[in-house]
């Protein structure tokens, strides 16, 4: 149940994998915890409810999720075509939460997350509507929004302790002017869903839904720390670039490897070091943010008064009427 309580000895039985045939019942159970105080939780019938809801407000998605909803998983049976299994599941997950959370209402990140809930542990609708809503608090403010503030926010808090933790790896990266969020962004935005081997993503999962977002940047600086001096023995941008993009998914990249340096070589790893960062970062972007907003203003009242002054301007040819 949602009772659990949460501590130490809890933290290193979840950190030390927990066993598949638990996997389901035990991630229920963090999801109720999480989303017990959000609207409707315990009410009975609350998700078909939202289903049934209407209203152009709510239809603004719906061409969204439809787009990609083929696009989610093509290569499994469950997604593959139209009138597969999952599809219809998918989209009333991900409609529902669009009714649900009205300010996001959909995300592209938001389907993948979904879709694993429904597949990997074969939830129920209900079951993987919740998941997502439990995603969506346990990360900060605006992953989902349209600015995607909080996941840029994060990237640059990543690449802060990159720097602090495996300066190389960094120096290289500057080198080559290689961007770390272009290899990194895809791995917090769908909780490595679509970016390491099933059993990476499952021990991921395990502890995030349990100790909250902290663990993505432990796992995202493990598996730069695996892949240390084999990155840094790339010679050129498209080399690391290539190298990077399936670097989760090496044999290297397994949950023993990643959780020894994780929850062992990384510590200590406080969370007020993440804290911090994200504030400092989240001013910069939100200054940014402004920036861009008023030289788009600029631009389209300067566009505006370039046309009315050209109309200005024209002067009406003369025909000599003989």
């Amino acid at each position: 149940g949602r009772n659990f309580e949460k501590n130490k000895e809890l933290k290193a039985i979840v950190r030390a994998g927990v066993p598949h045939k638990y996997r389901s019942a035990f991630w229920r159970s963090c999801i109720a915890r999480v989303t017990a105080p959000c609207q409707g939780r315990d009410e009975p019938g609350f998700y078909k409810s939202l289903l049934s809801k209407a209203g152009m407000n709510m239809n603004i998605f719906v061409k969204q999720i439809e787009l990609d909803l083929m696009r989610t998983l093509p290569n499994n049976c469950l997604f593959n075509t139209t009138g597969a299994t999952g599809v219809d599941k998918l989209r009333n997950v991900l409609l529902a939460f669009s009714r649900y959370n009205v300010e996001i209402g959909y995300c592209q990140g938001l389907n993948r997350i979904a879709a694993f809930a429904l597949t990997v542990l074969n939830l129920k609708e209900e079951d993987a509507f919740w998941t997502v809503v439990a995603v969506v608090e346990i990360l900060p403010d605006d992953y989902y929004s349209q600015t995607m503030i909080g996941a840029q926010v994060d990237q640059r808090v990543l690449s802060d302790i990159m720097s602090d933790k495996y300066p190389k790896i960094m120096a290289h990266f500057q080198q080559f002017k290689i961007d770390l969020s272009l290899i990194t962004f895809n791995w917090f935005l769908t909780l490595y869903v679509d970016n390491t081997n099933i059993d990476v993503v499952l021990t991921f999962w395990d502890s995030f839904l349990f100790e909250g977002d902290k663990v993505l940047f432990r796992f995202a600086l493990a598996i730069f720390r695996i892949h240390h001096d084999m990155l840094l023995n790339t010679r050129d941008g498209i080399e690391v670039y290539n190298f990077c993009r399936a670097i989760g998914d090496s044999d290297l990249c397994s949950p023993e490897n990643i959780k020894k340096i994780a929850f062992g070589e990384l510590n200590p790893f406080p969370m007020k070091r993440v804290t911090e960062r994200r504030d400092v970062h989240y001013k910069k972007v939100l200054a940014e943010l402004k920036v861009l907003d008023e030289m788009r203003a600029h631009y389209s009242s300067s566009k505006k008064s370039s046309i009315v002054q050209y109309e200005s301007d024209v002067v009406p040819l003369a025909y000599d009427s003989d």
